[in-house]
């Protein structure tokens, strides 16, 4: 027994290991989109060391880079993130999209954006395309409100002021999902770009495989939606769910709780909204700086959306009437 213990303790001491940095190496991507993928969408658990180090594993840098691969060919982060390793197989193999082909699709609007007369693609029954030269051109959304938006857009370079373009046409048309395909870009651009939550592929000869492309994104887009029907929309923001008249008055509410949480998740919302505001109007030196601090204001979004949900469930429990919704009070 003693020497079975010691075998499988040399064993697991064997195990190779890799830090982050090392990891990201070996994906070939920038350590910061690894830890963006991680923290987002848990793309990978790497156990912790003593001091906190994340250390990846031989299979962990393998699903890695499959992930990466299927990403490169336009699948969304998103909805092959918790895929187990027979299902990233079968998806890197292209069994899994002969079975999509059959598979229902919402009403979408497809926005496909410089690629010029190179996108002759004929849709499939429900797809609405909308062929645009440029960025600017993408317009506010209307008609079918149920309908999914969706932007497909060709890039020659791929700078911050780009992505800053891109974001504020998709935060206007309330996008779905957003693929961008560019020929080349510098690093901090797509970084920037996924932690918006938008879809990279870097394709030099785009527009001579423009009808390959949408195919392949209309697949992936059919694979998301289909998987996740109540999935919010990356770029719409939460309205306010009390208005600062009510927090107020919860702040000074008596309550038969007996602690004062009601009091301080009101304070929560009122100062997290307000830091969502102050995210909005600061100053930026760069589009750089606009990207995060519109970051930062949907972070806030999210925060105060989970606050006032808390709150309501107090409220609920305590018998106040809860308001009604008002969005326009930020």
């Amino acid at each position: 027994m003693h020497d079975n213990g010691l075998r499988v303790e040399e064993t697991v001491d064997t195990v190779r290991r890799y830090r982050s940095g090392e990891a990201a190496k070996l994906v070939d991507m920038p350590a910061a989109t690894l830890r963006i993928w991680e923290q987002r969408y848990g793309v990978v658990s790497p156990p912790t060391s003593a001091s906190g180090q994340r250390l990846y594993s031989d299979v962990d840098v393998h699903r890695l880079k499959t992930i990466k691969a299927l990403v490169n060919r336009g699948h969304a982060i998103s909805s092959i993130a918790h895929l187990d390793g027979d299902q990233l197989r079968q998806l890197a193999s292209g069994d899994s999209d002969r079975a999509l082909t059959t598979a229902p699709m919402r009403d979408t609007n497809l926005f496909i954006v410089g690629f010029g007369e190179s996108a002759t693609l004929e849709m499939p029954k429900g797809v609405n395309a909308v062929r645009l030269d440029t960025v600017q051109d993408i317009p506010s959304p209307g008609g079918n409100e149920s309908a999914a938006n969706c932007l497909v857009i060709r890039v020659e370079a791929l700078h911050e002021d780009v992505v800053l373009s891109i974001v504020t046409a998709a935060q206007r048309l309330v996008c779905d999902d957003v693929l961008v395909v560019y020929s080349f870009g510098t690093t901090r651009a797509a970084e920037l770009a996924r932690l918006e939550g938008i879809n990279l592929k870097r394709a030099p000869n785009a527009l001579l495989h423009a009808n390959d492309l949408l195919a392949e994104y209309l697949q992936t887009w059919r694979r998301s939606d289909s998987s996740n029907e109540d999935q919010e929309r990356i770029w719409r923001r939460t309205p306010r769910r009390f208005d600062n008249d009510t927090l107020t008055s919860v702040v000074s509410r008596s309550t038969t709780i007996a602690c004062e949480c009601p009091k301080h998740l009101a304070e929560l919302v009122l100062q997290i909204a307000a830091f969502e505001r102050y995210s909005d109007e600061c100053e930026s030196r760069s589009p750089a700086d606009a990207l995060l601090h519109r970051h930062l204001g949907d972070a806030a979004n999210k925060a105060v959306a989970m606050f006032e949900a808390a709150l309501a469930a107090v409220a609920e429990h305590e018998g106040w009437p809860i308001p009604a919704t008002t969005p326009g009070d930020r």
